[in-house]
Parts: structure tokens; sequence; C-alpha cells
């Protein structure tokens, strides 16, 4: 594989995590994000979740089998301290001994059992979205359509370009 296209892979994927990050933030009521505050019960993002969750299968077929010119596979988990909860894209994905594992790929904002860099096991019932890359084209990544409403027209075309399929009713 061309190391120059890996790591601009990579830089791709860390830029898409730091704008979630910055708009999505956690998921808890008491959010101080100034951005956006996604409450718990915001359907378009409770929906948006459910579909990542119901086609979980779709993701695991790829991850196992990737074809041509899909790379960067990543999960988004929830994970939670006390009455605080976040979600995290975590990468490096890994499947050991019937267990699932990730590396956390953004800073913490409201949780503080986990941080950028650590490694965690992911239950199935905490993963909130999927993602991964093909042809450099985002494939998955529910929760980022809800987050369209947000953001400035300019904005919105330029994360749409991203996308495999950025009309897909997601």
């Amino acid at each position: 594989m061309n190391t120059r296209v890996t790591i601009q892979t990579r830089t791709f994927i860390l830029l898409l995590i730091v704008l979630v990050v910055s708009l999505f933030g956690g998921c808890s009521k008491n959010d101080p994000d100034p951005l956006v505050n996604v409450p718990d019960d915001d359907v378009e993002m409770n929906t948006a979740i459910a579909k990542a969750r119901a086609s979980l299968p779709e993701f695991w077929q790829h991850f196992e089998r990737p074809r041509t010119g899909e790379t960067s596979f990543s999960l988004k988990v929830k994970i939670s301290e006390g009455k605080e909860t976040e979600h995290f894209w975590t990468d490096h994905i890994e499947q050991k001994d019937g267990k699932v594992f990730g590396i956390i790929g953004n800073d913490a904002e409201s949780v503080h059992n986990v941080k950028l860099g650590d490694r965690v096991e992911i239950l199935e019932p905490n993963i909130s979205d999927w993602m991964y890359l093909r042809n450099d084209k985002i494939v998955g990544n529910y929760t980022m359509r809800p987050l369209f409403k947000h953001m400035s027209a300019k904005d919105v075309e330029k994360y749409k370009g991203m996308l495999a399929n950025p009309d897909a009713d997601h």
C-alpha cells in the first residue's frame, strides 16, 4: 500500500473525527459543548443510531472481507461514566477471542474514564455508528446527517462531498 495515500487517509479520518466531535460532542443533556448540544431524546439522531446499529452486519461483512479501495474501518462507541455519556470514534478495530477492541480517536469532553489513544473493548450494545472509506469516500457514518441542520450550507455541501452516498436516507 502506498504510504502517502495511507497518511492522507488517516489525516482525512482525523479531520472528520474532529468535525463530528466539535459538532456532536457527547450525547449528555448537560454537555457544555458551545457549538451544538444534541439531547438524548433527539429523534433524528436516535433514528440515525438505530439505522447504524441495524446495518452493523454490513460493516462487519466489509471489515472481514474488504473490497479493493475499502480502508479505515471505524466504530462509534457510547461510553458512560456516572450520569455522563459520550460517543467516541474508534479505529484500529480488532477482533480477538470473540471480543472487539478499538483505539479511542478523540479527546473526551464529559467522561474521564477514557482518553485519546486508549484501547477499549467495544460491546455491541454500545456501538452507535460505523464507517469506512471506499475509494476515499465515507460509507456509513449515519450520525453525521442529523448534524447537517446545524451546519452552514457551504459546510453541508463540503461534507456531503465526502460521503459515498450523500443523499441516502441514513
